[in-house]
This record gives structure tokens, C-alpha cells and sequence, in this order.
């Protein structure tokens, strides 16, 4: 089981400054493409699985 606190721990090797890089190139390019777009059905969809997986007693994987 994973614990809460390795969720946020970087990968070996990876720097603050990697990561910022990576964020700002996504972040571009989703700008590139017009911005966030709003996905109702997608968040239902997520929410519904998120639902699902705690009733059965949380993510398997």
C-alpha cells in the first residue's frame, strides 16, 4: 500500500527546478490550445470510480 507522504516525494533525481520546468510547459500548452475547458461528464465520471473504489475498500494497483 502506498503511504500519504510518498505521493508527494519527488523520483529520484528530479529537482524542484525539473518539475517547475515540466508544470510550465504543460501549463503553455494548454494555454496552446485555448485554456481549461470544463468536463462535467469527465468529473462524473471520476467522481462515480472514486466512489466505487472507496466502497470497495480503496484503490487497488
Amino acid at each position: 500500500m502506498v503511504r500519504g507522504e510518498d505521493l508527494f516525494k519527488l523520483p529520484e533525481g528530479y529537482t524542484d527546478e525539473m518539475l517547475k520546468r515540466d508544470f510550465d510547459e504543460v501549463m503553455l500548452e494548454i494555454e496552446a490550445e485555448g485554456g481549461p475547458k470544463p468536463d462535467p461528464a469527465g468529473f462524473e465520471r471520476l467522481w462515480k470510480k472514486l466512489v466505487d473504489e472507496h466502497s470497495k475498500g480503496g484503490a487497488r494497483g
